[in-house]
């Protein structure tokens, strides 16, 4: 199992790209959750306005 692990003289450059290609990853689920939410706002605050102006 070590030795898997140890991949030999490329073992640092291997883990470095597994844990860059993590956080970027995670960096990118993290920012479509935050856009998500802001457009969920948006169409709220939306469809307020809409309501609001709307004639009844």
């Amino acid at each position: 199992m070590l030795e898997l692990l140890d991949m030999g003289k490329y073992g640092v450059f291997i883990w470095s790209s597994y844990g860059a290609s993590v956080l970027v990853i995670g960096g990118l689920i993290i920012r479509i959750l935050q856009q998500r939410q802001k457009a969920k706002e948006i169409l709220r605050d939306l469809e307020q306005q809409m309501q609001s102006t709307s004639p009844s």
